[in-house]
């Protein structure tokens, strides 16, 4: 719109939705200024999965799959844990036929390298946003749409984006309480794996014989999951298990390093081929399963809360980033170039992005949060998704 005057747009977080978040507002039109608390000096982390829905959302975002090293998940399967099991629960899938887009599996730094640039690249559609790291941002007002750093800095828009991951800083200045979450007693060892060196081990052809498939070794409340991400280069490994005799002090710490030694111990009853994987993995670390229950409300008169600042879930439906990617693209599409900086219209369209993506993403929250509340198991396709404590034999 010619001569329309863009909305100063502040987001807080630059993560994978603060960043595509970034994308939607810059496409949109839109100033965007992007405050980060970390400096990003060092990343790490697993993979992720990019279901359909995600993929739509990226996509339309002008994410590149080949950018993002991602790998197309072509099959699934599953087996038990005995050397004796039948050939693999194998099949293949027509998730592009069925629900238009490809489901991709991508190393979270991978992905978020390609949202960043999106954010920040000069060549793209509409004024880059302007990002700064090492930017912590200590306090909020709702109604001002004004932030205040740690360093004591004062910022202030037409609207603020708080899409600042589980540990929101923003988040109890547009709810006006603190929430804290609850232990599920679930937690899961991640692992990434180089695959050439799966590749040269024969007892794991069970893997290199399906270089792009997902597996799933179930049994009872455990269980591996194991596939490939980053042009299939690298194999992520990940250990759901129960935590036993923990309070909720000590499970709060169990976000840390761990170690193989560590890891085999919870799996000791494996199979020798799913122990030789774990022994490959070169860095181990261990992370909490929470529960967080529906919040009361994502907005608050200029502010609003996106991706899991807003519906943090287990991760066992694959779909904590793609209702964060849902969530910037609506904002992108309620907020087109034009829209009037007042405070009614922002608020306003505020509560329609509440009202069009909270019962959906709190829907999905809810289904996911079932495995750590023990309640009876959930059926997707092919897959059981297990219950706390069911066919433990501990």
């Amino acid at each position: 719109m010619s001569g329309a005057t863009p909305l100063r747009v502040i987001v807080v977080g630059a993560g994978l939705v603060g960043s595509a978040v970034g994308i939607a507002f810059r496409r949109a039109g839109h100033h965007v200024t992007i405050y980060e608390k970390s400096r990003f000096s060092r990343e790490v982390g697993a993979a992720v999965t990019c279901a359909p829905n995600a993929m739509k959302m990226l996509l339309s975002l002008g994410c590149d799959p080949k950018r993002m090293r991602g790998v197309e998940y072509s099959k699934y399967f599953k087996k038990d844990q005995t050397d004796d099991d039948p050939t693999f629960i194998s099949q293949g899938t027509d998730l592009p036929k069925k629900y238009g887009a490809t489901y991709y599996l991508v190393h979270r730094v991978d992905l978020h390298n390609e949202v960043r640039y999106l954010a920040t690249e000069p060549e793209g559609v509409g004024r880059p946003c302007e990002l700064h790291l090492g930017a912590a941002v200590k306090t909020l007002d709702p109604e001002t749409a004004t932030i205040t750093l740690a360093d004591g800095t004062v910022a202030s828009g037409d609207i603020v984006i708080g899409a600042d991951g589980i540990n929101s800083a923003v988040r109890k200045f547009i709810l006006g309480e603190d929430i804290n979450p609850q232990p599920s007693g679930l937690a899961t060892y991640r692992a990434v794996i180089p695959f050439e060196k799966v590749a040269a081990t024969p007892a794991l052809s069970w893997i290199s014989t399906n270089p792009e498939a997902l597996a799933m070794v179930l049994e009872g409340s455990r269980n591996l999951v194991v596939y490939p991400c980053r042009d299939g280069t690298l194999l992520n490994v990940g250990g759901n298990h129960r935590e036993e005799g923990k309070n909720k002090e000590e499970y709060s710490k169990l976000d840390r390093q761990s170690s193989v030694e560590e890891f085999l111990e919870t799996f000791s009853d494996y199979a020798p081929r799913y122990k030789e994987l774990i022994k490959m993995s070169p860095d181990v670390s261990i992370w909490p399963f929470l529960i967080w229950d529906e919040l009361p409300k994502w907005t608050n008169s200029r502010s609003a809360l996106a991706g899991d600042a807003a519906h943090a879930m287990f991760p066992m439906l694959g779909q904590g980033g793609a209702q964060g990617f849902e969530d910037a693209v609506t904002l992108g599409i309620l907020f087109p170039l034009g829209t009037p900086s007042d405070s009614e219209t922002i608020s306003t369209r505020l509560r329609l992005f509440e009202s069009l993506r909270k019962p959906r993403a709190s829907d999905i929250q809810t289904m996911s949060n079932r495995i750590g509340r023990g309640l009876p198991v959930l059926r997707i396709g092919e897959f059981s998704i297990f219950r706390k404590g069911e066919n433990d034999e501990s």
